[in-house]
């Protein structure tokens, strides 16, 4: 589960943990972009409390999802089969619930924590992709402004009225996600995006799932 603030990576590492994991021969791989989970349920009308209703109920049906993927899985003779590595269930979760910190959204932490303790029990990880304060500006504003576009551009308005106001605002979202982070069941890893080296990062998030 790949968790980070705006201009962090999740997405180009999403998108090449899920190419090297098939590069791999994961088979049974159950993928989900950001896109599909906290963006759907927080840029669409409604107020804040509706979007973190919505955001539990998706998760909860995802949890139960994975729950019955492994429940089937581990039933089968599949475990013990010489292709069995291939054929485990992997998933690869961008954004999720767990970027809720970022949105300010009014989401309980006990019930999101019991959550991830089910996800923890399916073998899941938590993987924070963490921007050093020095550079939050320019990746995380000046960076992405001109990668995202208008649009984009924007939104970041919303974050303050100058860009050393918004990478402020960002660092305090990233500060808030990191203790998020810290308590959580799941087993965190935490990985420091100054390189931006993004090959890397996947290679060690894939590593993580394959081990």
């Amino acid at each position: 589960m790949l968790a980070g603030v705006w201009g962090a990576g999740k997405t180009s590492v999403y998108q090449r943990t899920v190419a090297r994991l098939v590069k791999d021969g994961c088979q049974t791989l159950i993928t989900m972009p950001q896109a599909a989970t906290i963006t759907t349920h927080t840029y669409t009308p409604g107020q804040q409390h509706e979007h973190a209703a919505n955001i539990l109920s998706w998760l909860e049906a995802l949890t139960a999802f994975l729950e019955e993927i492994d429940r089937r899985f581990h039933a089968s003779t599949l475990p013990r089969h010489r292709f069995a590595a291939a054929w485990t269930p992997t998933c690869v979760l961008e954004g999720l619930g767990f970027d809720a910190p970022m949105y300010g959204l009014p989401l309980d932490r006990a019930v999101l924590r019991d959550l991830e303790q089910r996800l923890g029990a399916l073998g899941l990880h938590l993987v924070l992709l963490r921007v050093p304060d020095h550079r939050i500006r320019a990746q995380c504003v000046e960076s992405t402004r001109l990668q995202r576009g208008a649009k984009w551009a924007r939104y970041l308005e919303g974050f303050g009225t100058t860009d050393a106001a918004r990478a402020e605002h960002i660092r305090r979202a990233q500060d808030d996600l990191m203790a998020w982070a810290r308590t959580s069941p799941l087993p965190l890893c935490v990985i420091d995006t100054a390189k931006q080296d993004w090959d890397a990062y996947a290679c060690r998030v894939a590593d993580l799932l394959m081990a």
